[in-house]
């Protein structure tokens, strides 16, 4: 391949009577040189230009001619012009003028004889309301005509009038046209116009002649540029006439000379211009006699020209039509008709700098050396110089950026001649192919993403423990993947084929709720997830999660539902096995304070609803300390079993009361040596009594503990619903305070609550006043306690913990005043408080430079069911500043689940802002893994009843272990409340607990201490 200097050209455009015209004279002077034009485009955009920022041929470039100053619609990045000048290349700027690097500069002088021109109206013909249209501001040289106009104004003393400026849309002929419509409309206040540019000047005549106004009788127009219509136009234009040839010719010789060395001291080179007077200034002109032959000719040509621009379009068009019905898209048959030579390089997806692109197609027409499929191609390298073909005269290199709003794929470089119709505007097929290619490419990757999404569901399908299933509604017709298979023949079950058949698996006592959540999945759009049961011919029962989303048509019908189903029969029994551990006591199998608490409430309701009373016996075992410490404690746990089974006996026993009663009796137990039964059905308080002192006389009789006969008596406090309190705690309060009563008079006995034992009761109409004031005293406090990772014992977080250091009682523990702030509902402004309190002592410490922590603050049941918690929330979250991810709300699982759907929406709404959410007390309510997994939780706090005795009571290690295996498997963090010996800390961490919280570590401290302690 022969030597040849190599130029650079960047420029928004290659076609029309400014650009086209520049380029073609460039090009000629290149072959009188032996140097090739390369040149550089992106896909130029009026609106929202985006700068063009690709070092392209940086290090292979010979020189450099740039046309695309900051108001072009293709500017450059100023990083792209530091790059292009510390390459140390030449570099000349035609049109305009460039500051930001050395470089030389060729300009129009646009000022001065847009002055002149304007002053010539003034002067010569006496306006002083002198019109100005602005084609574009894409062009620098449009700026300096309008600075030349105000000059001229300035000097003759006429103030400007920003009315008189007119803006076209661009420097054509119909911005021209659509500037007259604009002057028609505000109403002609001038006398003189002076456009841009002759093709504005031409239009805007027209628009003006058309209203019936006279050139330049009432209107005079001058325009600039000297286009070759405007000596033989209607009237002939008065314009400045400017060489584009000069100023190419001017731009290369300047480029060339310090290509071979030459250094030119001046920065810039002025060419210069002449106002052609003419008749639409109101000058006195004769045409010459060759007009009329220039106007036919004209006709003639532009005939010529519109009949080849639609023959190229109508090509275009079948290469369009070629590219869209093609599986990928070939580029050559985009390029080669015009094009001998070519290659598309795509960047290299693994590189997100946009450093190196390969080479993905070439052609060659003429059997040209291409570049080999892979090659890669540093940027600054392309194209590769060493696979360009020989250019011959009239031909060029052209490199295109290949991009548009969804993506950047790379570069086209094609070589071939000018195109014949170059110096006509948005003639450049070639430029519209371009975009046509990136489109192509956008829809490729496409493609090739739906594919690969087709494969990976495909490989999911088969490999998943899921089955997979497509219901067609139109038909009614269910398809399974193989998977599925296996899931329904563990109940010896087929497949079924259609709804009915499916509908006929379901367990009758989940149908209709299975078929009344596809209703509103398909009329509502609310989501599809359930759990619910398949029965198998052989009454077998098999617990399913199943899960789908719909596609619909353009009417918003649903057309297809697809989605999963999922064997969960093994989770559920782990999740009864839960439920049973968490409501029952390990020791005794005997309901536990949880699950009395349930039957309870449920008993109250019945008792309201049926007018009959409830009887709680709280049963306390005398000695039983002393029996414990002598024969140890699994002869205690023994006759804790001994004791149960008495209990449970003598209440199921006929003697001592009817079978009626029998039926809903309830006996629990409370931890330790402490049992409560419940009663039902009570119409008269001896019937209580009865009950009392029959316990009393069954434990007269010895329990047979690991071969001794062990005595042990008890002591029985008995309260009634209503009469001495109408919830848990209070009914619970009077029966242990009569069965405390029982002990001081003696123990072995039964008491019953009345009112000469109410001091409990009056403590908390004391305690209740004291509590309403205790937050106009700021009297409350806050408290932290760190929690930490249990692997590296690192903090991780704190919980705010409330005190109460009261004037009246001093110092409150939580347990005394928290129950009857629920109660009350004052925990309502006292939650309110706290939250504030945490968030803005957080957002203090971390305002002090210190490492951000999540704080943790507890939310009662009463604050959720607060219609605007939410917004209270936020409001909190504003005042305070702190950022939402570190603030955490816990809650408990009772209070999660007392109005699910109320709490879901509100969990999630919080959930969104970025605050997490931890349920706190896990295992002491009824939630289950469906409610789980709806709620948008991120941790679980195992309750610190089951942790203070995991060490040595094997089902509370039972429960923690379930608790924790069940959170991970749902992918949540555990943290454990209450840790307080390494014995429970080893346990956890065997088990795999995420964190830990407890006096182990550290108690509550207040704000100062708890900053050391996480410091130190």
């Amino acid at each position: 391949m022969t030597n040849y200097s190599r130029i650079s050209f960047l420029t928004p455009y290659l076609d029309g009577n400014y650009y086209g015209r520049i380029f073609v004279e460039l090009l000629n002077e290149a072959n009188k040189k032996n140097a090739n034009i390369f040149t550089i485009q992106a896909r130029a955009r009026a609106k929202k230009a985006s700068p063009f920022n690709y070092n392209v041929g940086t290090k292979v470039t010979d020189g450099w001619l740039l046309m695309t100053n900051s108001h072009s619609i293709l500017p450059l990045a100023p990083e792209l012009l530091k790059e292009i000048e510390m390459s140390g290349k030449p570099v000349v700027t035609i049109g305009y003028k460039e500051d930001s690097i050395n470089c030389h500069s060729i300009v129009i002088d646009n000022r001065q004889s847009t002055k002149e021109a304007v002053l010539h109206l003034i002067r010569d013909h006496g306006h002083r309301r002198i019109a100005f249209i602005v084609g574009s501001n894409e062009h620098i040289d449009m700026v300096e005509r309008f600075e030349g106009y105000l000059e001229a104004l300035s000097e003759s003393g006429i103030e400007y009038d920003e009315e008189l400026l007119f803006r076209a849309s661009d420097t054509l002929r119909q911005g021209g046209y659509h500037a007259g419509e604009a002057m028609i409309a505000s109403g002609v206040k001038f006398t003189a116009i002076f456009a841009s540019t002759d093709l504005n000047a031409m239009g805007v005549i027209e628009k003006l002649k058309e209203e019936g106004y006279r050139i330049p009788e009432d209107i005079a127009v001058v325009g600039f540029d000297d286009l070759a219509p405007a000596a033989t136009f209607n009237p002939p234009l008065t314009t400045v006439r400017q060489s584009m040839t000069d100023l190419a010719r001017t731009s290369f010789d300047v480029l060339y000379r310090q290509m071979n060395g030459e250094v030119i001291e001046d920065s810039e080179t002025k060419i210069q211009t002449e106002l052609i007077c003419r008749a639409s200034c109101g000058c006195e002109y004769e045409p010459d006699s060759e007009s009329t032959v220039d106007v036919q000719q004209q006709l003639v040509e532009s005939k010529m020209n519109l009949e080849n621009i639609i023959t190229l379009y109508d090509q275009f068009v079948e290469k369009w039509a070629s590219a869209t019905r093609e599986k990928t898209f070939d580029f050559s048959n985009m390029f080669k008709e015009k094009n001998h030579w070519g290659c598309l390089a795509l960047w290299d997806k693994r590189d997100n700098n946009k450093k190196d692109l390969i080479i993905s197609q070439t052609y060659s027409t003429k059997g040209d050396p291409v570049p080999p499929i892979g090659l890669r191609v540093p940027i600054e390298m392309f194209p590769p110089k060493d696979w360009i073909p020989n250019i011959g005269e009239n031909d060029f290199l052209r490199i295109q950026s290949i991009k548009n709003e969804r993506g950047d794929w790379g570069f086209i470089a094609i070589v071939g001649q000018v195109d014949e119709l170059v110096l006509i505007s948005a003639a450049d097929i070639t430029q519209v192919s371009f975009t046509v290619s990136a489109a192509s490419l956008e829809r490729d990757e496409l493609f090739q993403q739906i594919e690969s999404i087709a494969e990976q569901l495909e490989i999911v399908s088969s490999t998943t423990n899921d089955g997979i299933w497509d219901w067609d509604i139109n038909t009614n017709q269910i398809h399974w993947n193989v998977r599925s298979l296996d899931i329904f023949r563990s109940v010896d079950e087929s497949l079924p084929t259609d709804s009915e058949s499916f509908l006929n698996l379901v367990h009758p006592e989940d149908c209709e709720n299975v078929i009344e959540s596809f209703k509103r999945h398909q009329y509502e759009g609310s989501s599809l997830k359930m759990e619910f049961r398949i029965q198998g011919g052989k009454e077998e029962e098999m617990w399913v999660y199943l899960t789908g989303d719909s596609i619909r048509n353009e009417n918003g019908e649903v057309i297809r539902i697809i989605g999963s189903i999922t064997n969960i029969s093994e989770k559920k029994q782990q999740e009864k096995q839960i439920m049973h551990l968490a409501f029952h006591d390990g020791l005794t199998g005997l309901p536990n304070r949880r699950l009395l608490r349930d039957r309870l409430e449920i008993a109250m309701a019945q008792a309201d609803r049926y007018h009959f009373k409830l009887g709680i016996l709280m049963i306390d075992l005398d000695r039983f300390k002393v029996i414990n410490d002598t024969l140890g404690h699994h002869a205690g746990d023994e006759l804790i079993q001994k004791v149960a089974e008495v209990l449970e006996l003598t209440i199921r026993s006929s003697d001592t009361i009817s079978r009626g009663k029998q039926e809903n009796a309830t006996v629990a137990r409370l931890g330790g040596d402490e049992f409560i039964i419940l009663l039902t059905h009570i119409t008269e308080v001896t019937e209580l009594q009865t009950v009392a002192n029959r316990i009393i006389e069954k434990f007269k009789e010895p329990f047979f503990i690991q071969n001794h006969d062990v005595f042990t008596s008890a002591s029985i406090g008995i309260s009634v619903y209503p009469d001495n309190g109408r919830d848990f705690d209070s009914l619970t309060g009077c029966a242990d305070i009569a069965m405390y009563r029982a002990k001081e008079n003696g123990k072995n006995q039964m008491e019953i609550y009345s009112s000469e034992i109410n001091t409990l009761t009056m403590e908390r109409f004391t305690m209740e006043n004291q509590l309403r004031k205790a937050l106009e005293r700021e009297e409350f406090v806050l408290h932290y306690q760190p929690q930490f990772n249990l692997k590296n014992t690192e903090v991780i977080g704190i919980e705010a913990l409330l005190r109460w250091n009261s004037s009246d009682r001093g110092i409150v523990s939580p347990m005394e005043f928290i129950p009857l702030a629920e109660e009350t509902g004052l925990i309502i402004p006292i939650g309110l408080w706290v939250l504030k309190e945490a968030c803005r002592q957080n957002k203090y410490w971390i305002d002090q430079g210190h490492r951000p922590k999540i704080v943790s603050v507890n939310i009662s049941a009463r604050q959720l069911q607060q219609k605007d918690f939410v917004q209270t929330v936020k409001s909190i979250l504003e005042v305070t500043q702190l950022p939402t991810q570190y603030l955490c709300l816990e809650i408990t699982e009772s209070t999660a689940i007392k109005n699910i759907d109320i709490s879901m929406n509100m969990l999630k709404e919080l959930g969104e802002l970025g605050i997490k959410i931890a349920i706190d007390d896990f295992g002491t309510g009824y939630s289950s893994l469906a409610m789980l997994k709806q709620l948008p939780i991120s941790n679980i706090k195992i309750d610190k009843s089951f942790i203070r005795d995991m060490d040595v009571d094997k089902d509370d290690a039972a429960i923690v272990k379930a608790i924790i295996a069940m959170a991970h498997s749902l992918e949540l963090t555990v943290t454990a409340e209450g840790v307080e010996t390494e014995d429970q800390k080893n346990i956890l961490l065997q088990e795999k607990c995420n964190y830990l919280q407890g006096y182990l570590y550290s108690k509550p401290l207040p704000a100062e201490e708890c900053l050391r302690f996480v410091q130190g």
